[in-house]
């Protein structure tokens, strides 16, 4: 797409962002009582870090400054895939030495389009995590991660993997479930999850078995379109309320008119809600006017200890 031609979409998308009446006030949400909870589990869900530059690189050390210094409850960081732009040692290295720098212990990243450009994922196995598609526990939230499979911009799963998310879900029915891909699905309602190269190839696969077994949050990068447009969070009734929840870029876009963002999500214990904030790591802050908070198919237990699968 021509530099001019996304130039005026971004405008336009800002545009839309601003007339946004679909978010609440974040006041209500801050000062509840289920959120005030001393029993929290706070995630700092990210993606599309993807460096072509120092500046790209900046943002993301910026953003790390940033929890460090601000943001003291993460209790473990999600990476929804482009952690790198080119598979080569010296950006692992980069992405992990700067990920260390973080007080997060625990991190949990997917293989995006780019993550596999011309290794096939080797680097990453090699650098981060052996498995690429795997789930872990923590009280009853079942977290589930499936990494991208081929080279290409959309996001393929193989019909194995599926298999295995598929058996997971109906067995871990009493559960809440939290899934993270790369892409999100296609018919979940995220601008542009509509195009081939912007979507899990053959989601139908995924959206029938939602028809019929519970998923909570379906968490997605790859669009790098900002928090505040239209349709970044879809809760879908089709899909017995599964909350399709877009994950944009922590690097800045289109000469910084796109900010480094990513979104804080909140789990209280003992509630059936669950609060999704966005944070603005150039400015240091939350964006009140963005809080959203969503009904879980049930109520967070925190009292079981987390294992994996």
């Amino acid at each position: 797409m021509p530099t001019i031609l996304k130039l005026l979409t971004l405008l336009f998308f800002l545009i839309q962002s601003s007339c946004y009446v679909g978010y609440s006030s974040g006041d209500e949400y801050t000062q509840a009582n289920w959120f005030n909870s001393e029993n929290t589990l706070t995630l700092w869900a990210l993606a599309d870090i993807q460096p072509t530059n120092r500046g790209h690189e900046e943002a993301f050390e910026i953003a790390i400054t940033d929890m460090n210094d601000n943001v003291s409850n993460i209790d473990m960081a999600l990476v929804a895939g482009d952690i790198v732009n080119e598979t080569t040692e010296e950006s692992f290295d980069w992405y992990v030495r700067t990920r260390n720098n973080s007080y997060i212990k625990e991190w949990y990243e997917i293989i995006g389009n780019h993550d596999l450009k011309t290794d096939m994922g080797k680097l990453f196995r090699e650098k981060l995590r052996e498995e690429v598609n795997y789930s872990i526990v923590k009280g009853n939230i079942l977290f589930i991660f499936m990494s991208d499979s081929e080279r290409g911009k959309a996001t393929e799963i193989s019909d194995e993997t599926f298999e295995w998310w598929k058996d997971i879900v109906i067995n871990n029915q009493d559960k809440i479930i939290v899934v993270t891909t790369h892409a999100p699905l296609e018919d979940s309602g995220i601008p542009f999850s509509s195009f081939t190269d912007r979507q899990v190839i053959n989601s139908q696969r995924f959206t029938e078995v939602l028809k019929d077994y519970q998923v909570d949050i379906w968490l997605s990068g790859h669009l790098h379109i900002p928090h505040g447009v239209m349709n970044n969070i879809v809760e879908k009734e089709k899909y017995d309320g599964t909350i399709f929840v877009h994950i944009s870029s922590i690097r800045p876009e289109l000469m910084g008119l796109k900010e480094s963002e990513s979104r804080v999500i909140t789990f209280a214990c003992g509630s059936d809600k669950v609060l999704i904030q966005v944070r603005n790591h150039k400015e240091g802050v939350f964006v009140p006017n963005q809080n959203r908070v969503f009904q879980l198919s049930k109520k967070y237990i925190c009292n079981s200890e987390p294992s994996n699968n």
